[in-house]
């Protein structure tokens, strides 16, 4: 029998030896997990979303309709004199801490009096708060949105004022044909004093009270707030959304509008897009352009059959934000407008850039609604995206354009600064009457 032969002697590793092949092993592992970590982080990982359950979508925020009133001017009035705000960011800014008391003081308003127009100017120099929006807006409206509801009368007005005359405060307004005032119930003493008291004078004033040492101010309303420094604006890039070639588009306004599909959508002579589904006829441009026309019932409508202002602005409010909300931008949108004919309402809403009011097309609004025996009948909507370019410009000041509007034959008319979409991409702020 052959020697079987002997096997080799195999040193075993140390425990030192296993440590360290032990960590090595360790360190490929936690590499490998960092590279698969990356790599789902990058580009890369884009195309593999089949491996991952799709994440949940929160169902679109609608914005309160206390969002859409909003004052172009405001001013404060102290014992240390006058604080101004006009066509900027800040009015919104002052506006949201003010607007509760002003809604306690629409909704604790008594029987209103005719005010002469000395009386006016006279409780405009008491110490209070001014403000003067875009538009007339009827005064239960304002009342059931920024207060409790409750206002005594079917009242619209563009110009509100709360001020303290001798131990009470007073809400007075302007209307087409004069002034009328009410006492509230709104506590001066630790309240609206102490909130008034935040703000300090920057050398604001009206121009009623330039004109009494300046005659170039006698040309403008006498309610306007004119600014101590002259006003800067920045240049708005506005960009509006194809609905007639870009499906990714048309798909998203048609979504927001309840309707299911565009498979009915035909293009007109006139270069729209039109679609059809059940009695409702909706029709979009290549500029941005919504119109909607409900030829029987209504796909929109109202819990009640005769809506009050508010009720009927609040029903095309929720509308106009959630379609116009993933493209408006910069930009924000107002209300400026809710006229009652017979049995129907009009509510219009006006697009805003920084504070300063963009005005587009002939009619300037940027939404308007018509709402019938409690249904939303009608709408032309026009979407539009706001931006700053990064650019300012110096604007003219107000003695300036007054002048320019003397010459004109606008004398009393009120000057307003606003931004004009005419079809241009880059918008430049300017006066206008």
């Amino acid at each position: 029998m052959a020697e079987r032969k002997a096997r080799p002697q195999v040193a075993k590793p140390s425990a030192r030896r296993r440590l360290i092949e032990l960590g090595k092993d360790l360190l490929i592992v936690a590499l490998s997990c960092s590279a698969l970590f990356l790599v789902t982080r990058t580009s890369l990982f884009e195309g593999l979303t089949w491996m991952a359950p799709p994440a949940a979508t929160a169902p679109p925020q609608t914005a309160q309709p206390q969002a859409a009133v909003e004052p172009c001017l405001l001013a404060v009035r102290t014992d240390r004199g006058l604080y101004g705000a006009a066509y900027d960011a800040g009015v919104s800014r002052d506006f949201q801490r003010l607007s509760p008391l002003l809604g306690e003081g629409l909704s604790t308003a008594g029987a209103p009096t005719e005010l002469s127009r000395r009386r006016w100017e006279a409780l405009l120099e008491k110490p209070g708060l001014y403000c003067a929006f875009r538009g007339e807006l009827p005064l239960s409206l304002l009342s059931a949105w920024l207060g409790s509801g409750g206002f005594p009368e079917e009242a619209a007005a563009e110009e509100l004022l709360l001020a303290r005359d001798g131990d009470g405060v007073w809400l007075c307004w302007r209307t087409q044909t004069g002034f009328r005032g009410a006492l509230t119930q709104v506590a001066w003493t630790g309240h609206l004093e102490s909130a008034l008291e935040e703000f300090n004078p920057n050398g604001a004033a009206f121009a009623y009270a330039l004109a009494e040492n300046d005659d170039a101010y006698d040309t403008l309303d006498p309610y306007v707030l004119v600014l101590a420094n002259q006003p800067e604006r920045a240049l708005c890039r506005v960009t509006r959304p194809d609905l007639v070639s870009d499906q990714a588009a048309l798909e998203t306004v048609l979504a927001a509008l309840d309707f299911q599909n565009s498979s009915s959508a035909y293009q007109t002579p006139d270069g729209w897009l039109s679609i059809s589904e059940g009695t409702d006829r909706l029709r979009v441009s290549r500029t941005g352009d919504v119109v909607y026309h409900a030829r029987e019932e209504s796909r929109y409508a109202l819990p009640t059959d005769q809506p009050t202002a508010a009720q009927a602005a609040e029903v095309a409010w929720q509308l106009l934000d959630r379609v116009t909300a993933p493209w408006r931008g910069e930009g924000s949108l107002v209300l400026t407008g809710c006229e009652k004919a017979g049995e129907s309402w009009t509510v219009t809403f006006q697009y805003r850039f920084a504070g300063t009011p963009l005005l587009v097309g002939e009619e300037g609004w940027g939404g308007q609604f018509s709402v019938q025996n409690g249904q939303l009948t009608d709408f032309t909507l026009r979407l539009r995206a706001c931006a700053a370019t990064g650019e300012t410009s110096v604007l003219p000041p107000e003695r300036l354009s007054a002048a320019a509007l003397n010459s004109l034959d606008g004398a009393g008319d009120r000057l307003t600064l606003c931004y004009t979409d005419a079809g241009g991409e880059v918008l430049t702020a300017g006066w206008v009457v």
